[in-house]
């Protein structure tokens, strides 16, 4: 079958589907994957589509070219709540938390809406994995990775600060110090420490990783539909127990504040740097402020 085009400006989201799997490819290799709001609303449709299909038993979800994703287009980054308007006495009025809430609850929504997919997916990483990217393979029921993946969550130092969408993900998947660590620190961690942490399944050569995807989709390609199906619904009752589900309540209210914050005058202040600079050069600027050197402390 031939691979469909969601398409979108900016990047599209492919879809095909055959043999039992959806193919799920995020297709931005230019920004290495990093996703637009359009883009994140064409793999909802992909994922709607998926689960529809009563054929599609896994999805197989990855990213063109040499990397999975970086998460959201920092383009759009600072901007999605809409523009500072100005008020009746002329004085600059920024969104307000109510038109934050709407947005940042919208968004969590599409992780939640691939970790409680009742369809399967396994994620294939090679590459950077990045912030919302790493926030899509952890949604996933199954990541193998190859020996290039780098996964972690720089966009903490925007501001955000130890918290993130899948806190209580990370809290029962690494352990509580781990995930305060990949938080706080907001290191880039190789592939070697991801699998060792917990973040990986399986970790391949990166000429062995399609292969070894295609195997685990036929594994589960070939399991009963319904009871692939009851068990993800079982394993989402047990999250549930677990309590993993609540952070996809209260995200959209922590994402909100911390979006909302006061920067002080020695602070690095990123969206100020992307206003002013570009989005290069305040990602340099924000990268730079956290390389603590001999002397520093």
């Amino acid at each position: 079958m031939m691979t469909e085009e969601i398409a979108r400006p900016a990047g599209t989201i492919d879809y095909e589907a055959r043999d039992g799997r959806a193919y799920i490819t995020l297709n931005n290799p230019s920004k290495k994957n990093a996703m637009t709001d359009a883009m994140w609303d064409a793999l909802m449709e992909a994922y709607d589509r998926a689960e529809a299909d009563d054929d599609v038993r896994v999805i197989v979800l990855t990213g063109a070219g040499t990397d999975f994703c970086t998460g959201h287009d920092m383009a759009e980054v600072g901007n999605q709540y809409g523009p500072t308007t100005i008020d009746a006495k002329g004085r600059p009025r920024r969104p307000s938390q109510r038109a934050r809430l709407r947005y940042d609850k919208k968004y969590v929504a599409r992780f939640e809406r691939i970790f409680t997919c009742l369809t399967p997916t396994i994620a294939l990483v090679r590459g950077y994995c990045l912030g919302g990217g790493l926030y899509l393979a952890e949604a996933c029921d199954l990541v193998i990775a190859s020996d290039t993946a780098k996964m972690g969550h720089p966009e903490q130092k925007l501001g955000l600060s130890g918290a993130a969408y899948f806190d209580a993900w990370e809290m029962l998947t690494l352990g509580i110090r781990k995930a305060r660590e990949l938080l706080l620190m907001a290191d880039v961690w190789n592939a070697q420490e991801a699998f060792a942490a917990g973040l990986i399944n399986k970790l391949v050569s990166d000429d062995e990783l399609t292969a070894k995807g295609e195997e685990w989709a036929e594994r589960i390609a070939r399991l009963p539909r319904d009871g692939i199906t009851i068990g993800k619904s079982a394993t989402l009752l047990a999250m549930n127990a677990l309590g993993v589900n609540t952070q996809f309540a209260y995200g959209p209210v922590y994402h909100a504040l911390a979006s909302n914050m006061r920067w002080e005058e020695d602070e690095v202040n990123f969206f100020k740097q992307k206003r002013d600079k570009g989005v290069t050069a305040a990602n340099k600027e924000r990268e730079a402020r956290y390389v603590v050197k001999d002397g520093d402390a």
